[in-house]
C-alpha cells in the first residue's frame, strides 16, 4: 500500500490514504467472491484520481482498465496517475442513461463526492456521520466538513455504456466498478440489453436515496446475477452501500 500510495499524486493527503486504506488494504473491491485474474478487463466508472485503477493494474495484473472521470481538474490528476500503468486507458467523460452534456457539481476540497446528483448539505452530513462513527467528537467532525462542500458547477460530457462498449471495441467485460456518488441507476440503464451478457462482475457503491438500493438489486438479479449487498461499519447511519453482483 505504502509504495503504491507513493506514486499517486492527490490535493488531499488524507483523501488519498483514506482512499489507498479502502481499496487496497480492505479490498473494497474484492469482496463477496468478485475475483480478477492477470489480463482481465475492467471498466472503472468514476475513476476519480486513479486509486482504484492503478490497484487494478499493479495489484491483480488487469490487461485493460478504462477509467471513466467527467470532471476535467480530476481527469489532469487522473491521467498523471495512471502514465505509468500501460493497462490503463483514460476517458474524459461520464457514464449515464443517455449521450449528451450536463452540469456536474465539483467539490474542490472534496472532489471524490462531485457528481451530478451532489448535494453540499447531504455530502456534509454523510461524511460527518462518517467521521463520527470512527471516533471523532461532533465538534471536530464538524470542524473537519467545514467550507470542504463549496459548490463550483462545471459542464461534462456524458455517454452511454453501451456507446463505448462499441466504439472501443470491447467483447467483454470482467468487472463493472461504479462510484458515481447517487448516479449509479443511470450507469446501468445505459445499458442496453444485447449487452448486459458481456458483464461478468460488478461491484457498484449506491447511495440508497429513494429506493434506489432495492432498483439496482432487482435490475441486477433479472439479468442474471447473484447478488450480494453490504455496508461498512464506517457508513452506519449513511444511505452508502456496496452492491456485489456475480454471473450465476
Amino acid at each position: 500500500m505504502a509504495t503504491l500510495g507513493g506514486a499517486l499524486a492527490h490535493y488531499d493527503r488524507s483523501q488519498l490514504l483514506y482512499q489507498l486504506g479502502e481499496i487496497v488494504g480492505e479490498r473494497t473491491y474484492l469482496r463477496h467472491g468478485i475475483e480478477l485474474d492477470p489480463g482481465d478487463v475492467v471498466l472503472d466508472v468514476g475513476a476519480n484520481v486513479g486509486v482504484a485503477a492503478a490497484f487494478f493494474a499493479s495489484e491483480c495484473g488487469a490487461g485493460r482498465i478504462h477509467c471513466f472521470e467527467p470532471v476535467a481538474p480530476l481527469v489532469e490528476l487522473l491521467r498523471e496517475n495512471v502514465a505509468r500503468f500501460e493497462a490503463c486507458v483514460v476517458h474524459g467523460y461520464g457514464l449515464s442513461s443517455t449521450d449528451g452534456c450536463a452540469t456536474i457539481t465539483y467539490y474542490p476540497a472534496a472532489a471524490a463526492m462531485s457528481g451530478v446528483y451532489a448535494n453540499p448539505d447531504a455530502d456534509r452530513a454523510l461524511v460527518r456521520r462518517c467521521l463520527i462513527n470512527l471516533g471523532l467528537s461532533q465538534e471536530a467532525a464538524e470542524a473537519e466538513v467545514s467550507g470542504r462542500y463549496e459548490p463550483v458547477e462545471l459542464t461534462c460530457e456524458l455517454r452511454t455504456l453501451s456507446r463505448t462498449l462499441r466504439e472501443e471495441a470491447i467483447d467483454r467485460v470482467d468487472l463493472l466498478k461504479i462510484d458515481v456518488e447517487r448516479a449509479e441507476l443511470d450507469v446501468l440503464e445505459g445499458i442496453a440489453d444485447p449487452d448486459w451478457p458481456r458483464i461478468r462482475q460488478l461491484v457498484a457503491e449506491v447511495h440508497d436515496e429513494r429506493g434506489r438500493l432495492a432498483t439496482a438489486v432487482a435490475m441486477l438479479a433479472e439479468r442474471g446475477f447473484e447478488v450480494v449487498t453490504d455496508q461498512d461499519p464506517v457508513m452506519a447511519g449513511t444511505p452508502v452501500h456496496m452492491v456485489y453482483a456475480r454471473r450465476r
